[in-house]
C-alpha cells in the first residue's frame, strides 16, 4: 500500500512538473520594411502564436541594422531601408507600449508587416485607436523607446549580419525562420499541446 502511494505521488509529481513547464521564449529583432522580417512574422511568428500561445513567451523588437545618434533633446536614427523604416520601427515600438493586450498587439504587427507598413490597415483591422500611438511616434517618447530597443539589442553582443535575428530560450537560432512552430514544440519540456500535432508531433500522455 505504501509503495503504491509512493508511486502515485511520484507520477503526480511528474505530471505536475510537465504541466508547469516554463514557456518557450522567442526573442526576435526585426525591421519594419525588411521583406525577410515580414515573411517571418506573417508565415512563422504569427501562425505559431495563434497555434501555440499557451506555451510561448514573446519578446518582439524592431531595430535590426539601425543606428542611433544623440541630438539635443532626443535621438536621430538611420535605418537599413531608409527613413520610412525608422518611422515604422518607432511606430511598432510605440504600439507595443500603447496597445493593450498581447493578442491585439500581435494581430496589429501581423497586419502591418503583411502590408509592409500598412499602418492604417493595421489599426483599422485590429480595432485599436491610433491616437496614442501617433502621439508617441511624434514625440520624444517614441525616440526614447526606440533608443532603448537599440541599447537592448546592442547588449546582446551579437554581430548582426542578417535580419531577422531570432533567439529561442536565449539561444540564437536563425534556422527557426522557416520552422518556428516545430522548434517551439521541440523546445517545450511539458506535455505538448494539441496544436503541436500541426507540426508533426505525436501527442504524449503521462500514463500509457
Amino acid at each position: 500500500m505504501i509503495a503504491r502511494a509512493a508511486l502515485a505521488a511520484a507520477l503526480l509529481g511528474v505530471a505536475l512538473a510537465a504541466v508547469a513547464a516554463p514557456p518557450v521564449t522567442i526573442s526576435a529583432y526585426l525591421e519594419s520594411l525588411c521583406p525577410d522580417s515580414a515573411r517571418f512574422v506573417t508565415e512563422q511568428l504569427y501562425p505559431a502564436w495563434l497555434h501555440l500561445r499557451e506555451i510561448l513567451a514573446l519578446d518582439i523588437n524592431f531595430y535590426g541594422k539601425a543606428q542611433t545618434a544623440p541630438r539635443p533633446g532626443g535621438y536621430v536614427f538611420a535605418c537599413q531601408h531608409g527613413p520610412g523604416e525608422c518611422e515604422g520601427n518607432m511606430m511598432l515600438t510605440c504600439a507595443k507600449k500603447h496597445i493593450p493586450g498581447e493578442d491585439r498587439y500581435m494581430a496589429f504587427v501581423n497586419c502591418v508587416m503583411r502590408e509592409l507598413a500598412g499602418v492604417r490597415a493595421g489599426y483599422m483591422e485590429v480595432g485599436v485607436s491610433y491616437q496614442d500611438i501617433a502621439n508617441c511616434l511624434n514625440s520624444l517618447e517614441g525616440e526614447s523607446l526606440l533608443h532603448q530597443v537599440g541599447e537592448k539589442q546592442r547588449r546582446l553582443n551579437v554581430s548582426i549580419s542578417y535580419v531577422p535575428l531570432i533567439f529561442v530560450n536565449k539561444d540564437l537560432l536563425n534556422e527557426v525562420e522557416t520552422n518556428l512552430g516545430n522548434q517551439v514544440c521541440e523546445a517545450y519540456r511539458g506535455l505538448k499541446p494539441a496544436n503541436c500535432s500541426l507540426y508533426g508531433f505525436s501527442l504524449q500522455t503521462i500514463c500509457k
